[in-house]
């Protein structure tokens, strides 16, 4: 009986320790792939003055690039939507720290609200400038992270550089986001995603890391989407910076829910939309407008209060089409060219980007109303370029790997030019698509200047009993009180 028993006990050892150790085997190899090729640790190297001096005039001309998109009176001299309406004419009427407890549609904005606050320590004539300022900073920021945390997956600083510099000149969405400090959010998305997968090795940015995350989460609700990367980021790094990540990040969200949390917003009565809307969406939608613009595909789809959605300008049906047609062949040659090794594809970071591209736009549009708001495909694009790019990776020479320290430079040998033909082709169909849509009309563009609506308040004001002025442009307004005109 006894021998049977210790015959029954081993069988059941036998039938259930290859399971085991098969999931002590696939927990081992997802470990080791998440260590090795998603979270990767930067160049620990000191970052001497060469380098920052670099950065930081790459970061003013980011910055001047993208003020510079805004015809009439210019992004220095005007202001537009929730800027005007929330955090300028908020922060005029209403002491700091209110200001800073409301809510914009359920939402915080408290980076927004501190950059405002230090706007209004200059002459009332120069805070929109230094908000707009402010905001196009935070896109070179966003620039910079990606910048600088791709080195590892892409190597070549004309890679990185792609996948960088569209923050100040994406060919889209310019309808509705331009250097406004609300819609920021939509750009950090893209260095949230870039600062999880970051592994600094300086301590400038283990510094910089959590504060870029800061701008993210303490802004948008939508960064509770890298949930499951941050808590792939803890499983493989216990370090000071990834807790700091990940306790900055949870009460950013906490604080974007907590309106939702106590019953507070109303969000959840817009509506749904299903998997296929948000799928035929990204599809015809994010793809071919991240490929040749905004204007190529028949403009922004909505009206200027982003309440309705209005028919494209399409004047030939077929061409449209066509577009959207060419644009995702473009997608499936670069897939091609990958899989025939004619580049060295990073097929990790490809399919992390593509994964989170389609996660965000789907985060944005699922419980949403069913317009599509030109916003809404700025990350997904951002992200769609960064799986592109990965996956064009030119492939260095044989034996080049070992000596990747001098294989990879700024311009590479007639022996690999070659491979440099996709991405080449790809920089040349962005640099198209940025040059068509630099460019365009919006509400700011029409809005009168500021400086001629400040000497409108300072007329006004001399008048007896007027206490306060207030512009009104289109949906914004901004109420300044005689006592904050000088």
């Amino acid at each position: 009986m006894s021998q049977e028993a210790d015959m029954q006990t081993a069988a059941d050892q036998t039938s259930t320790s290859p399971p085991r150790r098969d999931l002590r085997q696939f927990a081992a190899v997802l470990l080791n792939w998440l260590r090795n090729d998603v979270f990767r640790r930067t160049e620990s190297s000191p970052v001497g003055w060469r380098k920052i001096l670099l950065a930081a005039g790459c970061l003013v001309f980011a910055i001047a690039v993208s003020l510079s998109r805004t015809v009439g009176a210019g992004s220095l001299n005007t202001i537009w939507i929730e800027d005007a309406k929330f955090l300028l004419d908020q922060g005029l009427n209403h002491s700091f720290w209110s200001a800073l407890a409301s809510p914009i549609s359920s939402y915080y904005q408290e980076p927004a609200r501190i950059f405002t606050e230090i706007a209004l320590q200059f002459p009332l004539s120069w805070t929109p400038g230094v908000m707009a300022i402010f905001a196009a900073a935070e896109y070179a920021m966003y620039g910079l992270v990606a910048y600088i945390a791709s080195g590892p997956h892409l190597r070549s600083p004309w890679l990185r550089l792609l996948i960088a510099a569209p923050v100040c000149a994406i060919p889209l969405a310019y309808t509705q986001v331009n250097n406004d400090l609300v819609t920021v959010q939509f750009f950090g998305l893209y260095g949230a995603f870039w600062t999880v997968l970051w592994i600094p090795g300086t301590r400038a940015g283990r510094i910089l890391s959590p504060l870029v995350m800061a701008t993210v989460s303490w802004t948008a609700v939508l960064s509770m989407v890298f949930a499951p990367l941050i808590l792939a980021r803890l499983l493989v790094d216990r370090s000071k910076n990834a807790w700091a990540l990940a306790v900055i990040w949870a009460g950013g969200v906490w604080l974007q829910l907590s309106e939702t949390i106590l019953g507070r917003s109303h969000h959840l009565s817009y509506g749904s939309n299903s998997p296929l809307f948000v799928l035929n969406n990204y599809a015809a939608r994010v793809v071919p407008r991240a490929l040749f613009g905004e204007r190529s595909l028949g403009g922004a789809g909505v009206d200027y209060t982003g309440d309705k959605t209005v028919p494209l300008h399409i004047t030939n049906g077929a061409a449209h089409a066509a577009l959207i047609g060419c644009a995702w062949a473009v997608v499936i040659v670069v897939v091609v060219l990958a899989v025939i090794r004619f580049t060295d594809p990073n097929w990790t970071l490809a399919g992390v980007a593509a994964v989170f591209s389609v996660g965000i736009f789907g985060e944005e549009m699922l419980i949403n109303t069913a317009v599509v708001q030109p916003r809404y495909v700025i990350a997904p694009a951002m992200l769609l370029y960064t799986a592109l790019i990965a996956l064009m990776r030119p492939r260095l020479r044989e034996g080049a790997a070992a000596g990747a320290s001098t294989a990879i430079r700024w311009l590479p040998d007639a022996g690999t030019a070659i491979r440099w033909l996709p991405a080449a082709g790809f920089a040349l169909l962005l640099l198209v698509a940025v040059t068509l849509n630099f460019r365009v009309t919006n509400g700011r563009t029409t809005s009168p200047a500021w400086t001629s609506v400040v000497a409108s308040a300072h007329h006004d004001c001399t008048m007896p009993h007027v206490s306060a002025y207030t512009f009104v442009h289109e949906w914004w307004f901004v109420t300044i009180p005689c006592s904050k005109v000088g």
